[in-house]
């Protein structure tokens, strides 16, 4: 049967950190045993036998030098056997206390490596089951969870990565999303136009007639015949913008010239229109498009803030995140945006406007992604305030 993964950590632990203590505490038991034949009791004890069979087999006979000499010898084996046989008793009367002492250290770096075992894999085993936990949230496309396993700090690093490559899967989803929806809505939108353009000329073409020959009683059913005719043919040119992108290479656009050249065109009395510059802004793309797309969020902030009086700022400069790229955004002090609403700002035929067609910011979310960029909007209801930000990608000047 095999081991789990904790399993298989914490008993190789044990392996590492048993294994060596044990031979340790072995090799302090076996020493004494081993080391006792070279300077114990029975050595002296034969060598004390042995000098003992010498000195009688020596002649009776010998010069005082010699005498003094053999005598020196024998005091010192004498000596030396007596202190041999003292250690030899205080090593057996210490033994067992020693052997104890012994059990009891094994005992305790055992124990203590088996503790440290556990704790290590569990530090080890816990996060690594969580990230493949993870893996699987992530391959199925779910959020990850708020709270995270006990274990070694150094996981953090690896949990901050999963959870930016899941934010980062995300918007790729939802921009892939986006793609399709778009690319679904151009097809529709430009067979669309084309059926609706090829009626529609003829009728504004009849209606421009009979307003020549309209008699006043007739004259107020032409004139609501030409105003849905010329919303139609509005429609018709925004269903066409739509399901166009642009064309001819792209050039570099000054974002800050653009903002510029936009708020030249000026706005209503009572509404401020500001230009802001934090830096050099520059994407690589196509310049009527692009003005399009940013007129349209600027009407959409002056019909906020129009009749109340109120601001209107476009800025240009690097983006705030920190990605490199240039950014261009559009704020007003208007009355803000319902939560329920910006969840459906930039769906195609959505709008809150009477006079609106639903495509204005479809347009700008079509063009801005064209460009490789992203559009985000933050609004705040109760503070009356609307952001737009539209944010690009570095390009090579």
């Amino acid at each position: 049967m095999a081991l789990a993964f904790r399993q298989r950590i914490f008993a190789w632990l044990v392996v590492i950190a048993v294994v060596p203590a044990g031979i340790a505490v072995l090799a302090g038991l076996w020493e004494p045993q081993v080391a006792a034949p070279v300077g114990g009791a029975e050595a002296w004890e034969r060598a004390a036998t042995t000098w003992r069979t010498a000195r009688y087999a020596l002649p009776r006979r010998l010069s005082a030098a010699a005498e003094s000499a053999l005598t020196r010898h024998e005091d010192e084996l004498a000596t030396s056997l007596q202190r041999a046989r003292q250690a030899e008793a205080i090593r057996s009367a210490f033994s067992g206390l020693l052997a104890a002492a012994a059990i009891a250290l094994a005992v305790l770096v055992g124990g203590g490596a088996v503790r440290l075992a556990g704790h290590l894999s569990r530090q080890l085993s816990r996060p690594i089951d969580e990230l493949v936990q993870w893996t699987g949230l992530l391959r199925r496309g779910e959020g990850l969870p708020d709270s995270v396993a006990r274990g070694a700090p150094e996981f953090d690093v690896l949990r901050d990565a999963f959870r930016t490559m899941a934010a980062e899967l995300e918007r790729a989803r939802a921009r892939e999303v986006e793609a399709a929806e778009l690319r679904a809505f151009r097809a529709l939108a430009g067979q669309a136009a084309h059926e609706l353009k090829n009626p529609l000329t003829p009728m504004r073409f009849a209606i421009a007639r009979l307003q020549k020959d309209a008699g006043p009683a007739q004259r107020e059913l032409i004139d609501v015949l030409d105003a849905e005719s010329a919303r139609i043919e509005r429609m018709a040119k925004d269903f066409g913008d739509l399901g166009r992108l642009p064309e001819g290479p792209p050039a570099v656009v000054d974002l800050v010239e653009l903002c510029e050249a936009i708020a030249k065109g000026g706005a209503p009395e009572g509404v401020r229109l500001v230009v802001e510059r934090s830096g050099p802004a520059s994407v690589l793309g196509h310049y009527e498009p692009l003005r399009r797309a940013v007129s349209n969020l600027v009407l959409n902030a002056i019909d906020a803030v129009h009749g109340r009086g109120g601001e209107v700022v476009l800025g240009a400069g690097p983006a705030p995140n920190g990605s490199g790229g240039p950014a261009l955004t559009v704020r007003d002090d208007g009355p803000g945006i319902p939560p329920d609403v910006i969840a459906r700002i930039f769906e195609p035929y959505f709008t809150t406007k009477s006079h609106g067609t639903g495509l204005g910011l479809a347009l700008v979310r079509q063009t801005i992604h064209h460009h490789g960029g992203s559009v985000a909007v933050e609004s705040a209801p109760e503070g009356g305030r609307t952001v737009f930000t539209l944010t690009f990608p570095v390009h090579a000047e």
